[in-house]
């Protein structure tokens, strides 16, 4: 997963969020894999709410959830 972001321009190395006292469980800003696509998807100007048509015709989104990580918004 750090390959994927590394060179990109995002803000990297900062803590996002905090876990118990063992790292176990999020107790403060729970964060999934989709809101690190969302932020991927943001980073290369791809709408993550966008959807595509599967072959019965019915929308399909790239993301069934997730947004984008403010904290990693491109560095301008």
């Amino acid at each position: 997963m750090s390959m994927l972001v590394s060179g990109s321009g995002m803000r990297t190395g900062q803590v996002i969020g905090a876990t118990n006292s063992k790292g176990e469980e999020p107790t403060e800003r729970p964060l999934s894999p989709n809101d690190m696509w969302a932020t991927v998807y943001q980073h290369l100007g791809i709408d993550h709410n966008m959807a595509f048509p599967d072959h019965f015709g019915r929308p399909m989104p790239i993301l069934p959830h997730g947004s984008p990580i403010p904290e990693l918004a491109p560095v301008t």
